[in-house]
């Protein structure tokens, strides 16, 4: 199996999380002596403060502080115990308050996070079944992790689509014991709820459907006693695990679960891994949840309800006043006004805090890259000045932090499938460029010399080769085997180019960069679905070709403009095509300027396969091949192939036979199936009906000679082109895995490529991508590559990496 560089998520989020840092919008230190929960000192500048979890501010209380103090002064800093043997003695006075509130069996944890670690795994069997809302919190997800070690299967549901849930309850429900879905009652970023009453009749209607709710920006602010949001709208359903925490509007800290019913309790409580192991909460916030949990029981919990309803009510009055796009109005605390794309998100928030004002930024990992904004919070702490000031400020700064980045309100509104403005009210973006974009669908548009002059001498195919690939994926029977073709030449006002490269359009396989054995999974699946998991891709390049697509002249003071043209370009095929994925490959990882500009735009950085490239050709016999690789190699290539090479009779070929090359085509196909590093349709028959006699594709042909087999059919074939800028091409090949090992057909169908790239005399031969270890071994340097992915809707990527977790 081909050896490919899967990116990691860690990575990618690295990426944008730093960049954010060093825009100083996140991994910010606040100052001061003292806090007041209605501002913040940030880098010696006071800021109002619209970023709070402290919905009722409640961590301000005086008495609140008191039990802190208090329990500090009797029982000191910690209890350093496990609570399976002794627990602190404010445990239990904290645990009969807040079944008190519930009315129902309750565990406290040290906080959300490990309560969903003790429970989860303790509650959930190997014979049930687990199925997430796509926008669960992080912290439910990071603990069903801990399922799939023992097989639990683990599935993905569209954010709050309870039609496709019932789907899958139906498929699911003959297989398996219990079925778990799992969501949040209020969603972290965009501040929408959960439908939890069609989830309990759902729940009702289905034996197998239990219901585990995460409640945790529901504490408090809303339901009888502060119990939530989700007890605001329905009763304690008897198979819902009800989850919150007390460390955000509670005021206090720890994570509390509520059960139906005392055996669900007393199991976790025996098996529930964290009780046991972790420390217990200090005595200190246990005073304080204990003050905050006698305030709950009381009838002040509502007028604190009601004065932060009326704050919410007047931020939510203010914005209908305005353009600002608020992507979920609703009676929550949270507020999320989309910017589309991270530039905007970053120039947004730069100048409210400027203005004075703190907010979040939403941003990739917690919302999808082109769906980035500015999420705020309302609370007890604003004043209505305050928020009327704040209101004004985002009413003044967001058409301009727009119009800084040239995007449109309409462009925002559109990414997150709003209702679009008028055209007078919406904010054109400024033209001031002198940068002209030339646009074509074919490449008969550009002039053959100067496109083989920038782009063709980095990549596998020319101009002419271009032509071809043009006619071979059109007018073919399947969706898949139809590419549509984006050409772009970006020049300045003397006509010089600033910017050349090609786009490509086509039905893709989602895990395209998956780890093969998501692949392999898959295609197990697309025997009867064969459209699973597919969309609508947007490649630079083409998945035929492989080598640098991407021309700028990096010298010219304009190239940054000339990019964002591009991208601008980008944008609109997205959306004339419907692109669902678009990919900018294949980079070298060394540029941060160039990938500042993509992130900014929306693109996150992701690591695709290798590239290897071997550039010093023109040796004159073996002994001097031989001499240019290291002593290792040498003994490879000596042992793997020089030991085979007298056994092949080797043709090259241009024009084969039609029954030749329907040979090559399923010796080709043989290799395209057991291949999973790049998972791609199958090539249409038409590209291989039209390849013989077309300039510049010739076959080296492999046969065993007589005396080693007596069936004279080829049993390898290298696909290669012939550039006219200057590069050969080992683009393909087709094996018969018969020979494979015993003949070491691969190695040696590379080592007859080299030898007729260097007879024709070309300096530098491209061998494609993956299999490295191998290609080494012949001389080949090895060129790690990126792309920068921009994916319109996480689905089913979220969907691919659920397998991916479940095959670690």
């Amino acid at each position: 199996m081909a050896k490919t560089r899967h990116n990691h998520l860690l990575d990618t989020i690295d990426d944008i999380i730093t960049s954010a840092a060093n825009k100083g919008i996140v991994h910010l230190h606040s100052q001061g002596d003292s806090l007041s929960g209605s501002t913040l000192r940030i880098n010696d500048r006071e800021l109002k403060h619209f970023g709070t979890c402290g919905y009722l501010g409640l961590e301000q209380d005086s008495r609140l502080k008191a039990g802190v103090i208090d329990a500090v002064t009797k029982y000191g800093t910690q209890f350093p115990m496990s609570k399976t043997y002794v627990s602190s003695p404010l445990y239990a006075e904290l645990e009969n308050l807040i079944e008190a509130m519930y009315g129902y069996p309750v565990i406290l944890t040290k906080n959300s996070t490990l309560g969903h670690i003790t429970v989860i795994p303790s509650i959930i069997r190997d014979d049930d079944v687990v199925i997430l809302d796509q926008q669960v919190h992080a912290s439910i997800q990071s603990a069903v992790q801990m399922l799939k070690p023992k097989g639990v299967r683990v599935e993905i549901i569209r954010h709050s689509n309870l039609e496709m849930l019932e789907e899958r309850i139906q498929e699911l429900r003959s297989k398996y014991n219990r079925i778990w879905y799992m969501a949040d009652g209020v969603y972290s970023m965009y501040g929408d709820v959960a439908p939890i009453k069609e989830m309990q009749k759902l729940a009702d209607k289905y034996d197998q459907l239990y219901l585990y709710v995460d409640d945790a920006h529901g504490m408090s602010w809303a339901g009888e006693h502060g119990t939530g949001f989700i007890m605001s709208q329905v009763k304690m359903h008897r198979k819902m695990v009800l989850c919150a925490t007390m460390g955000k509007c509670f005021g206090a800290t720890g994570g509390l679960i509520v059960f139906p019913e005392e055996e669900m309790r007393r199991k976790v409580k025996i098996f529930g891994g964290p009780l046991t192991f972790s420390v217990q909460i200090e005595p200190p916030m246990l005073g304080a949840a204990i003050a905050s949990a006698k305030i709950h029981l009381s009838d002040e919990i509502y007028a604190m309800q009601q004065r932060l309803a009326g704050k919410i009510e007047f931020c939510n009055e203010l914005i209908r006043q305005t353009d600002l796009p608020l992507v979920v109005e609703n009676e929550c605390p949270i507020f999320f006004i989309g910017t589309g794309m991270p530039a905007t998100g970053y120039n947004f928030v730069e100048r409210l805090m400027k203005e004075g004002y703190y907010v979040n930024l939403g941003v990739f990992p917690a919302v999808p890259v082109k769906n980035t904004g500015v999420r705020f919070t309302i609370s007890c702490h604003n004043s209505e000045a305050d928020i009327e000031g704040f209101v004004e400020a985002m009413d003044y700064h967001y058409p301009k932090a727009l119009e800084d980045e040239g995007k449109t309100e309409n462009e925002v509104r559109k990414s997150f499938k709003m209702p679009l403005l008028s055209e007078k009210a919406t904010l054109e973006a400024k033209v001031t460029s002198e940068l002209t974009a030339q646009v074509s669908s074919t490449i008969e548009a550009f002039p053959e010399e100067e496109w083989n002059r920038l782009i063709s001498k980095n990549m596998s195919v020319d101009w002419k080769g271009m032509k071809f690939i043009e006619e071979a994926f059109s007018g073919n029977d399947l969706p898949e085997e139809n590419w549509k073709f984006h050409y772009l030449m970006v020049r300045d006002g003397e006509g010089t180019p600033v910017l050349a490269t090609f786009f490509s359009s086509a039905l893709c396989k989602d895990d395209i960069f998956a780890q093969a054995g998501v692949s392999i999974q898959l295609e197990e699946d697309r025997k009867y679905n064969p459209y699973l998991l597919t969309s609508q891709t947007l490649v630079m390049g083409s998945l035929m070709t492989e080598g640098n697509h991407f021309y700028l002249n990096k010298g010219h003071s304009q190239w940054e403009e000339a990019v964002r043209i591009m991208i601008g370009k980008v944008g609109e095929i997205q959306e004339s095509e419907k692109i669902s994925a678009t990919y900018l490959r294949d980079f070298d990882d060394n540029d941060p300027q160039l990938k500042e500009v993509f992130h900014d735009q929306g693109f996150v950085k992701v690591d695709v396969p290798d590239s290897c490239v071997i550039d010093k050709l023109g040796w004159k016999n073996t002994d001097e091949f031989l001499s240019g690789l290291s002593t290792r190699s040498r003994r490879h290539i000596r042992y793997d192939v020089l030991k085979y090479e007298h056994m092949f009779d080797v043709e090259v070929v241009n024009a084969p036979s039609k029954e030749d090359m329907r040979h090559f085509q399923d010796l080709f196909r043989n290799v395209r199936n057991r291949n999973f590093a790049i998972n791609v349709f199958d090539y249409p028959d038409k590209f291989f009906q039209m390849m013989p006699g077309e300039a510049g594709w010739e076959f080296v042909v492999l046969k065993l000679k007589p005396e080693f087999d007596s069936n004279q059919k080829p049993v390898a074939v290298a696909f290669n082109y012939r550039n006219d800028a200057g590069v050969y091409t080992f683009l393909l090949i087709g094996m018969d895995y018969e020979y494979l090992e015993k003949y070491n057909i691969y190695r040696q169908t590379i080592y007859r490529t080299l030898q007729q790239a260097n007879t024709l005399g070309y300096q530098t031969l491209r061998l494609g991508i993956s299999a490295t270890i191998e290609k080494k071994k012949f001389g080949a340097s090895v060129h790690p590559k990126v792309a920068f992915v921009q994916i319109k809707d996480n689905f089913n990527m979220e969907q691919i990496e659920q397998l991916a977790v479940s095959q670690a």
